[in-house]
């Protein structure tokens, strides 16, 4: 007598724990991955807030300006107790210009691919007045260049988290507002 017998093999069911334990494990290792990023987000996050209140708290309130501090590096510790594994680290520094010469491709200033490609005047045909011309216009750039110099600098801070040692930057121009802009020129 045969009887219908209806069920799993052992087979089947080893199958069946396989693909389940692929799976299981597939699952656990990518939510690890999620947490780690968010965690990973969460510090960068933080960094970033930090940075952007020391940047607001320069240009809200301004070191004073002087030659001592024309390229300022210095790192710190934040004062709460909560932030003591963060320090910060704030660079200033003058901003330069270009010489005149460079930004137009004056003779001899530059390569040879950038005096044939500018179609300016700068390069002295005989004329008087084109001379002239470049002439008054390095007169006040050169003028110009030192106003800028003397007013804006360049700021950078940079907040670090001393366990983790990742790091985040800011840059900013900040004005210095006690200098006196020069703007007679003189003909």
């Amino acid at each position: 007598m045969k009887q219908n017998q209806k069920g799993f093999s052992l087979l089947e069911v080893m199958i069946a724990l396989t693909l389940f334990a692929f799976f299981v494990t597939a699952f656990l290792t990518s939510q690890g991955y999620n947490v780690a990023d968010s965690t990973l987000s969460e510090e960068q996050l933080m960094l970033q807030q930090l940075c952007e209140r020391k940047i607001n708290e320069l240009v809200i309130d301004p070191p004073k300006f002087s030659n001592a501090q024309t390229n300022l590096k210095e790192t710190k510790t934040f004062e709460e107790s909560d932030l003591k594994n963060f320090e910060y680290t704030l660079e200033m520094k003058k901003l330069t210009v270009p010489d005149f010469a460079q930004l137009f491709a004056q003779k001899d200033a530059t390569s040879e691919e950038a005096k044939d490609s500018y179609e300016g005047n700068y390069f002295g045909n005989n004329q008087n007045s084109g001379n002239r011309n470049a002439s008054l216009e390095k007169m006040v750039f050169e003028e110009l260049k030192k106003n800028i110099e003397r007013v804006i600098w360049q700021a950078r801070v940079t907040v670090t988290n001393k366990d983790t040692k990742y790091s985040y930057t800011l840059s900013t121009y900040l004005t210095n507002y006690n200098e006196k802009i020069q703007l007679n020129i003189g003909f």
